[in-house]
């Protein structure tokens, strides 16, 4: 028999095991075999509970409430993310949830996030790139994303949306599908994933910690004037896009609006200070683009 270390380390580093426990949780623990107590202590769904027989410590709760094994036999929604690069930043627990679901809808930036899908999720796989339309309004392109997103869920379908990136960071369509899916009754989550946040942290050698960090969305710095504190790190989203609110396939349409950004830069810095543009390496064994 497994102790529940063992039986989680397994869950750690096997996405198949971990499908089986997400697709179901009790004969995951019976074919796994974890011991009694694990099976008791994993199926509170208590913290305090598992911290303390994980490390060891007393509890004086014998057969606690198995609230984890219960099955939502309605519809669900879970929105996971790709990464930046799918190779080596798709998780164990997005890899599972996309082979477990029924249907699995995606945006994703490249096609081996496509490949990928696609081959753990050959029949139910739909992407939700045809709401772009050229010069399309990009809130009209995510209403539709929505809607078909929550039509799998209120039939009843275990559904997961899939999205490059993580799937929190700039992406409306994920959280307001999440927000609606909840507002209606059904369970919906959003699981954590590597954003280009994380890869500028990491290939341009920066802390926030230090000094701290300003983060804003181009055309909202431009527009609100917004304040820079300039002893601190600033962030600035979607240069490439500034002013344009359409999708386009090429080039974006920015003419316009990008010399008020650096007026607006120059103000806080100065005509002479030196900015970074950069851009996470979206396929594996090529390096980002820093300017």
């Amino acid at each position: 028999m497994l102790s529940l270390r063992e039986f989680l380390r397994e869950l750690s580093i096997d996405s198949y095991k971990l499908g089986e426990f997400i697709r179901d949780p009790r004969g995951s623990m019976e074919t796994g075999e974890l011991e009694d107590q694990g099976r008791r202590v994993l199926a509170s769904g208590s913290a305090s509970l598992m911290w303390n027989h994980l490390l060891g410590r007393a509890t004086d709760a014998a057969d606690p409430v198995e609230r984890v094994v219960e099955t939502d036999r309605r519809g669900t929604l879970t929105v996971i993310g790709t990464g930046i690069r799918t190779v080596g930043q798709l998780t164990l627990e997005s890899l599972a949830w996309i082979r477990e679901s029924d249907a699995v809808y995606y945006l994703v930036a490249d096609p081996i996030a496509e490949e990928v899908i696609k081959h753990l999720q050959p029949e139910g796989a739909i992407s939700l790139m045809k709401h772009y339309g050229e010069g399309t309004y990009r809130g009209d392109a995510y209403e539709g994303m929505i809607q078909e997103i929550l039509a799998s869920v209120r039939s009843g379908k275990k559904t997961c949306a899939a999205f490059y990136g993580h799937p929190g960071v700039f992406a409306f369509p994920s959280h307001e599908s999440v927000r609606r899916a909840r507002s209606e009754g059904y369970t919906a989550r959003m699981l954590p994933a590597i954003s280009a946040e994380d890869c500028l942290y990491a290939d341009l050698g920066i802390d926030p910690a230090i000094n701290g960090c300003q983060s804003y969305e181009a055309t909202d710095f431009v527009l609100y004037d917004r304040q820079v504190d300039s002893t601190s790190q600033l962030i600035l989203w979607q240069v490439g896009v500034v002013g344009d609110r359409a999708y386009r396939s090429t080039s974006y349409q920015v003419g316009g609006v990008f010399p008020l950004l650096i007026a607006r830069l120059s103000q806080f810095y100065g005509a002479e200070h030196v900015a970074t543009i950069y851009e996470a390496a979206v396929l594996p064994g090529l390096p980002p683009s820093i300017r």
